[in-house]
């Protein structure tokens, strides 16, 4: 009976495994996971100069929320390449977590409006060359959300295409913030 009862968990933890297996995505590699952190790594620089230019504890929380965000998805990615397991929340987790922080960064700007000067802003967005590079990456982001709205998370060309824009815009906004 004892052996029974085992031998039965044994297959229906089988089972489970072989699911699992069956559900990763296919195409994802180890330079799709590695480019990945590209877009954290210009975000996050980008947000390290803004959070020193504008010292607010909300926005420095919902710097910190979109930034974990990137990195949970980029965990993601890296799970499918090195362990062949398909972890859901660590993907899912980016609906909530970087609204919610880019939310927080906004409301920071009107709760400590203050601390910073929209003539300030407005001058060097609109200066030379920064401006091209804001535009470039307002339209990438743009380009995102329509992604968003559209494309599979679980497909890997669909992936590449998120992360070759999301890079490239991510990288022009922060060349913009650094001239």
């Amino acid at each position: 009976m004892k052996q029974q009862r085992i031998q039965k968990q044994a297959s229906g933890l089988e089972h489970i495994k072989q699911h699992n297996e069956s559900t990763v995505p296919e195409g994802f590699s180890l330079a799709m996971a590695l480019t990945d952190c590209l877009p954290i790594l210009f975000f996050s620089i980008s947000s390290a100069v803004l959070a020193f230019r504008f010292n607010s504890f909300l926005f420095r929380i919902g710097i910190f929320l979109v930034i974990v965000a990137g990195i949970l998805k980029a965990g993601w990615k890296f799970t499918i390449v090195l362990v062949r397991k398909d972890l859901p929340f660590l993907n899912r987790q980016i609906r909530f977590l970087m609204p919610a922080g880019f939310s927080l960064m906004l409301i920071a700007l009107f709760a400590d409006r203050s601390r910073w000067s929209a003539a300030a802003v407005v001058r060097h967005i609109t200066a030379f060359p920064s401006l091209v590079f804001f535009l470039a990456g307002a339209a990438g982001i743009l380009l995102l959300s329509r992604f968003a709205c559209r494309g599979n998370g679980r497909d890997a060309r669909t992936n590449w295409k998120e992360q070759i824009i999301n890079g490239i815009s991510q990288l022009c906004i922060m060349l913009g913030i650094l001239l």
